[in-house]
């Protein structure tokens, strides 16, 4: 599991060291780039990822985790036959297609593995895999740019050497996930009991039921068929809505492909809790439907912006800020320094988060409030930094308190749902943070930076958000503070639960 998260992060984030090639060889802007690196990954992996988390509740996850990590490899190797801005958008948005399986599949399985007593620190060490893969991604990619042409030069490979470096370093990273996907073939799976809905309505039809509610038009459908002409209407003015803002953000910034797509991933946020509120009551009111999981969803996803907005956009300040220092230089520098900072940060911040939360339930919130706190300094020392030790010292510390909180936000999304509801309740969260942070900090960072001509000050911009994050980790951890399972069960039995699960106390 740690390997195919290590992946996920790898094909994902490997872009971001490759940008400077990637924005010379193809002609780009640095809001080109932010749409690239953010928004057309996270978009229609937060879209699908939905449908997934539903549908993983009741398939087999390894083989559904299986063919996404096929998929999004492919994808990956394809993006290196890229020639332009359109066919690398169609390749990253494909890399999000199949990377959209992963988190819901991935903590179920380890969430039904481990029990509440262990699971922050079984879902820290399980994102290692998230931190090993960036910092592979930035020494990988470091090594394929500068490296590549020498390396033609000494060994030609046929037509193979014709490919920038960068198109090289896709090919190479996307290749391997397909023999680790037969390799997912062989997890344990724990059994799992069939679901009312399941024996009602049979696997296959619930698998066409959920992806209809995620994909438009076919969401239209399916609110009218569970909620009727009422439903329906609401949903249109949903529709007309987010139509207007889009296109006056489009007129504003010129920017029809981020906003076009930032406008799918509004839909479907607000459509999918509308479609639970009519299909699944008890679902959405321990998820959507309840204040305690929104704000604190929300709380994470805004810090989760400032990080990806620094994150994506830190090897390409440091490889404008530092020319005399070569690309394998930076990329080796930056990825063993985020890997040892993030590990760290990760595993301690889960195993203190699970110590702290047998005292006070609002622990996992409580550590993000501590997280966010300490990266202020650490993004302001990035930017200003006048030589690259320091640059690393400030990335190292980043790097620990951008992982701390993020095992035991995992562990808290699943403990606020029943055992049926994981799958869901992971691309639930996955739905909102995906679309904030990936699909608005990168673009947010790049679009400043076209606009002041400084990615220093594009970056520092997006720490705007940082005040009204911790406004809602504040009152988000008031209420989670009483959120005992129990009373998570009595809720979901006053909307009429009936799989009959009972809840444990936390240990």
């Amino acid at each position: 599991m740690v390997l195919t998260n290590l992946f996920n992060m790898l094909d994902r984030t490997i872009v971001s060291i490759l940008a400077q090639s990637i924005k010379t060889d193809l002609k780009l802007s640095d809001a080109d780039l932010g749409f690239l690196l953010g928004t057309a990954f996270a978009v229609f992996y937060s879209v699908v990822g939905i449908a997934m988390g539903r549908i993983s509740d009741f398939v087999s996850r390894k083989k559904m985790l299986a063919i996404g990590l096929a998929l999004w490899s492919v994808m990956t190797a394809l993006g290196g036959a890229a020639v332009g801005f359109v066919s690398l958008s169609a390749a990253r948005i494909g890399v999000g297609v199949g990377e959209a399986v992963a988190n819901p599949c991935s903590h179920s399985l380890l969430a039904d593995t481990f029990p509440a007593r262990n699971r922050a620190l079984a879902l820290g060490t399980y994102l290692t895999g998230t931190f090993l893969g960036t910092a592979t991604a930035l020494i990988v990619g470091g090594l394929f740019v500068q490296k590549w042409p020498s390396f033609c030069t000494a060994i030609p490979i046929g037509g193979v050497c014709d490919l920038a470096g960068w198109q090289a370093a896709l090919i190479a990273v996307g290749t391997p996930g397909l023999l680790l996907a037969l390799l997912v073939l062989t997890l344990h799976e724990p059994p799992r009991p069939q679901t009312s809905q399941q024996k009602h309505y049979g696997t296959v039809r619930l698998i066409m039921r959920e992806m209809a509610t995620a994909f438009p038009p076919f969401t239209l459908f399916s609110i009218y068929g569970i909620g009727g002409m009422a439903a329906l209407k609401r949903n249109l003015m949903l529709i007309a809505l987010i139509t207007a803002i889009a296109t006056g953000l489009i007129l504003i910034t010129g920017d029809k492909a981020q906003w076009i797509a930032c406008s799918l991933g509004a839909y479907s946020i607000v459509t999918w809790g509308q479609v639970q509120s009519y299909g699944d009551k008890p679902l959405y009111r321990l998820t959507y439907g309840d204040p305690t999981f929104m704000l604190g969803v929300l709380a994470t996803a805004l810090v989760a912006c400032v990080i990806a907005g620094i994150s994506v956009w830190a090897a390409p300040l440091a490889m404008r800020s530092f020319t005399d220092v070569s690309a394998v230089t930076i990329g080796v520098g930056m990825g063993v320094i985020y890997v040892s900072g993030a590990i760290i940060g990760v595993v301690l911040g889960g195993w203190l988060t699970d110590r702290w939360k047998a005292r006070d339930l609002a622990a996992p919130l409580n550590m993000t409030t501590i997280a966010l706190i300490g990266l202020i300094p650490c993004i302001s020392l990035i930017v200003w930094a006048p030589s690259l030790p320091i640059f690393l010292v400030a990335y190292f510390l980043l790097s620990i308190f951008a992982s701390l909180w993020s095992g035991g936000i995992a562990a808290m999304i699943q403990d606020l749902v029943l055992p049926r509801m994981r799958g869901a309740a992971a691309a639930s969260n996955a739905l909102v943070a995906i679309v904030v942070a990936s699909g608005i900090g990168p673009y947010w960072t790049g679009k400043v930076s076209n606009m002041t001509g400084s990615l220093g000050t594009g970056i520092l911009s997006i720490l705007l958000l940082a005040p009204i994050a911790l406004v809602l980790l504040v009152i988000a951890g008031r209420r989670l503070r009483h959120e005992t399972p129990e009373r998570r069960l009595a809720i979901a039995n006053e909307a009429g639960e009936q799989e009959g699960w009972k809840a444990k106390p936390a240990k």
